[in-house]
This record gives C-alpha cells, structure tokens and sequence, in this order.
C-alpha cells in the first residue's frame, strides 16, 4: 500500500462509492506509435458487476492498446502468472501502451508513465484475488479483476471489456463515466515526434517532470543570446560546471560570449572522465557550490561535458540544499545520444552509479559544434549507443548507419545531413523508450539492450572502457547470443558483425573468457530483481525479453565473436585503447 499511497495520491480506500478513471484528450494524430488511455472503473466489491459495467459502448477516443498480436489468452495468463509472482507485474503492463491524460478523484494524471505507474502500483500493491473471463455477444468478452488490500481486508473489482477483431484484442474499454472532458497539461506531448514553433524542439512530460530538449548549434558564437534568454538568467550571472578537457579547448571562447551577453562568467572547472566520477568529485562539486552560493530559483546552474560530467553535476544539484536548478549542456557524441535524455543522476560507488538519484534538469542543450574536436575513440563510443538504439528499435536508424557509418565518424558527425538525422532519430528512440518511465519503474526496459554485461566490463578496474565501448561490445554479444536463441537471422548477425568491422567498434576484450560474460548475466539477474529480463533483437530493430541465456548459448555466442575477431583485429579491445593510456 505504501506506494500506492506514494505514486498515486488515489483515494481508493475512502468511504466514498468508488474512484474512477477518465480518459480525455488523445495525443496527436502524428503520433502513431502510441494509442490514448482507457477510461478504468472501480468498484467494491459489494457493487453489482452489472454496476460497474454493462451493455457499454466502445469508447472510441481512448483506449488501451495491446502491443502486437497479444490475444486474450496472452492478458489472462499473465494476470495469473502475477497472481503467483509479482515480478510479473512488468510483463503484463508491458502488453499495453498509454498516453493521453486521465484523473481519479480530483487528482490529473498526464501521460504514458503516469497511467502505467497507476496500474502498476495497483497490481503490485494489491492481491489479484481471482480473475474471471466473461464470454458475451459477437465474440466480445469481459475480463473481471478482483484486487485485495490485506492489510485491510479491502477488496476492489477491476473490469476492462475488450473488442476484438479477428480473434485479437484490438482495445481495452471500461465504463465511461459522464466527467467533463479534461484538456491535455500541455501540448506537446512527446509522442516521438518533434515539437513545432518556438519551443523545444522535443519536449516530454510523463505526469510529473517535464524535459525540453532544444536544438541548437552556435551556442556561444558572441552575441547569441539564446542560453541566457532560455535559462532567465535575470540576475546577470551564469555558473557553470564545465568539463576540463571542454574549458581547455572552449574556455576563451565562453568567456568572450559571456561578456558579449552582458553575463558575470561563474566557472567551476571539473573532472570528466569516468574514473573520476567519484564520491571525491562529489564532495568537491558540493565546495564549489557553495562557494558560488546560487540564487534558490533565479540562478540555475549549467553543466557543459559529457555524460560523466553532466551525471555527476546533477546529482551534486539535487543534493545541495536538497535541489536546486540546473540545465545540460553535452559536448559528446554519447552524452547526446544517451545522457541528454532522462533524468538519473549518479556517481560510482562500490559500484557503477551506486549512489544516485532522479532529478530532472529545466532543459537540455544540444550544440554538435562540440563534437569537432571529440577524439575518433570518443565518437565510437558514441556509436555504440547510436547502434544499441538502432538494433533494438529503429531499423531506420540502422540503415543510416550502414549506408553513411564510416564517413560520420571520420567526419564526427559534422555537416551532413545524414549527420543530422542519426542524430534526430537516437534522441528520438531514447525518449520513444524511456521517455514515458523516466523513473525506471518498469523492469522491461528496451534500452537496457546493451546493459546486460556491460556494467561488470565497465567495472573492471583492468580496462577503463568508454560506457559507449563497453555497450558496443555488449550490443554485438546479445546479439549474437540473439541469434543462437533464434530471435536475430543469421544473415542479419553476419551483416551486423561486418558493420563492427567497418566502423572500427569493439566486439569483444582481448585476452578475457567466455566466464566473464556468464558472470556478468549472474550479476545483472540480481539486479533486475531475480529474472533476467534481457532485451534482445528479435531481428534488426525489434526487441525481446528473454529470462535465461544458457551457458552454452554464451560460449558459443563468444567463440563465434572471437573467431571474427582473428580476421578482424580492429575490433578486438584491450587497454592500450583505454581512456587513460596516452594511446588512446
């Protein structure tokens, strides 16, 4: 109950006859890839089914959809399922999709993260007690949910009355209730799509922090206006936490744009590298903090570096005096592509972002002027985020990449416009993904392709590897492992390893074993709460969950990748490309 409590603000347990759920405005017809939110009824138990819901008409506006070809069969075995293990919860409500804006007893709840959390928490919370299946007229059916508080002996009834349509549920309604319709809390809702006019060119909200992304290259040519316009820097000052490889290469040009501005330039110049996000870094953007002594509202402070740098910035801002303003600024291939979309901020401690929390920056910055002076070995990096987005999402980003790959990195995406539109669609497929579960309350997450054994690479004391270079090499082993399940083509595989070749990524870490891998899926089980959950590519561009990676899956996943690597010794890593050799 606690987190219903928490998540929701629902009163579901007043003396009231009962809460409910309203559906208003849809998102936009340009937004294809979500469908709008079901109204959902609640009763107690003592209510007449025929109460609840009966001879109802389909609600055309709102709905929830099943993803793919999910059948009836498909909900019922996963609420029983549930009913046994509640680690399940994610499976079910990961057969849906949300958006749109709903309310339950005075409270609005705006957006695809908010709805999912509302039948989360109530699932997670509650006892699904029985769940019973209701044949009706034309082939339509009534799905009835009945929910136990124990802790209070309460116990609620949740009905949803799917239509179908060639066997498959095709939408999931519920009673309409006669609330006026409610207006969407903003109108841009993300919805993969851009936003037009003068905003933000992404904006998304997810029923309880907004993100603004903007895009816009020239941020500091003298004179420009737009930073401190955007940010309302009313009290003439900016303080800045900027990387220190950045202020080396960029720091006149800062302070001859500030001074062209009419802004006081407050700098603190920070370690960026990974090794170094660190509770000493912490404890030193905590000195510096206050030293400056922001302004509570008025002065918001802007982290300009990579991803390290903007992580280990926010989370020092959402610790000093319990938060404070800030905004981001990335300057890497990766910190855009990745790091610019979501709110997690972190620093490693006994382990990878051990010590973190959730706190959304005012806006995000995207400027790829910076990426001209990033090291070749900082754009592939890049490149392995790039290509964790396309193989477990988008086809078309991948296309992209294996028409134009080779030349975007020589060119560090710069001056193109293929350029331009990997760019736009990496960001896109980021907020497609995470954008409605900013607060990863979800355990299937898409994006957590690439993240199956990289953090036990990337932990590794012996190789300090690139986040970007420990997903690549992640990416190219679930893949190949993928293939070996039969989710990945083999002529798909074949030409996914080709492409490594080409762009030069990482498959792999000269001199370590096939236990590594095993290891590292032991380790990741754990922390996805005893299942695995693995994102897989159900061919190029679609993803799967599996729960086990057998052990000979992985050493045959591994000598496959090794036996490329003897042909190919571009992809094959070891430390002398690290970030800290001089080599790199």
């Amino acid at each position: 109950m606690h987190r219903l409590r928490r998540l929701l603000l629902l009163s579901l347990f007043a003396p009231s006859a009962g809460g409910w759920i309203a559906a208003a405005a849809a998102p936009p017809a340009s937004a294809p890839r979500l469908a709008c939110v079901s109204p959902v009824a609640w009763a107690r138990r003592a209510r007449a089914a025929s109460m609840v819901a009966h001879d109802l008409a389909p609600h055309s506006d709102s709905d929830v959809r099943l993803h793919g070809t999910a059948s009836l069969e498909r909900v019922v075995d996963g609420l029983h399922h549930m009913k046994s293990d509640k680690r399940r919860v994610d499976e079910l409500v990961d057969l849906f999709q949300y958006s749109g804006v709903v309310e339950c007893d005075g409270h609005r709840f705006a957006g695809q993260g908010a709805v999912k959390r509302i039948l989360t928490a109530l699932l997670c919370d509650l006892c699904v007690d029985d769940v019973r299946v209701e044949h009706r007229a034309a082939g339509a059916a009534a799905i009835t949910v009945r929910l136990l508080d124990a802790s209070s002996g309460t116990r609620r009834e949740l009905q949803l009355l799917p239509s179908f349509k060639d066997g498959l549920i095709e939408q999931m309604d519920v009673r309409e209730t006669s609330a006026p319709t409610l207006q969407p809390l903003i109108d841009s809702y993300f919805s993969g799509r851009e936003v037009s006019g003068d905003g933000p060119k992404w904006e998304t909200f997810d029923g309880r922090v907004h993100q603004r992304i903007w895009a816009h290259d020239g941020l500091f040519e003298v004179g420009n206006p737009f930073i401190k316009e955007t940010m309302d820097l009313s009290t003439g000052r900016l303080i800045s936490i900027v990387d220190r490889t950045v202020w080396d290469l960029y720091g006149e040009k800062l302070q001859l744009w500030a001074d062209s501005v009419d802004l006081k330039l407050d700098v603190v110049i920070a370690p960026g590298n990974e090794d170094q996000k660190t509770m000493d870094t912490f404890i030193f953007l905590l000195d510096e903090l206050a030293r400056v002594d922001p302004l509570r509202r008025s002065e918001p402070v802007l982290a300009i570096g990579g991803g390290v740098l903007t992580d280990t910035t926010g989370f020092a801002c959402a610790c000093w005096r319990r938060g404070i303003p800030w905004c981001r600024l990335p300057t890497t291939l990766l910190g855009i592509v990745d790091a610019s979309v979501g709110i997690k901020v972190a620093i490693n401690y006994k382990r990878k972002n051990g010590v973190g929390h959730f706190f959304s920056p005012l806006h995000t910055f995207i400027d790829k002027s910076f990426l001209g002076t990033l090291s070749l070995a900082d754009v592939r990096s890049g490149v392995g985020e790039i290509m964790k987005a396309a193989l477990i999402h988008d086809r078309r980003l991948y296309d992209l990449m294996n028409e134009h790959g080779e030349e975007l990195v020589e060119s560090r995406f710069q001056g193109s416009e293929a350029a331009d539109e990997v760019i736009k669609l990496s960001i896109e497929a980021m907020l497609e993904c995470i954008g409605p579960d900013l607060w990863e309350e979800a355990l299937l997450r898409p994006m957590d392709f690439g993240h199956s054994f990289s953090r036990t690479l990337e932990a590794d004391e012996r190789f300090f590897l690139r986040h970007g270079e420990a997903v690549a090499i992640d990416c190219i082993m679930s893949s190949l492992i993928a293939e070996q399940q039969g989710l990945l083509p083999t002529e798909q595989a074949d030409e996914l390893l080709q492409l490594y070749a080409r762009l030069q990524l990482p498959c792999s870490i000269k001199g370590i074993t096939a236990e590594t891998y095993k290891k590292a899926r032991d380790e990741i089980t754990v922390h996805r709460d005893g299942l695995l959950r693995a994102p897989l590519p159900a061919g190029i561009g679609k993803c799967a969950y599996v729960d086990s990676m057998s052990d000979e899956q992985i050493e045959r996943a591994f000598a496959r990748l090794e036996l490329f690597m003897q042909d190919n010794p571009q992809v094959s890593w070891d430390p002398s490309k690290s970030f800290v050799s001089t080599s790199a």
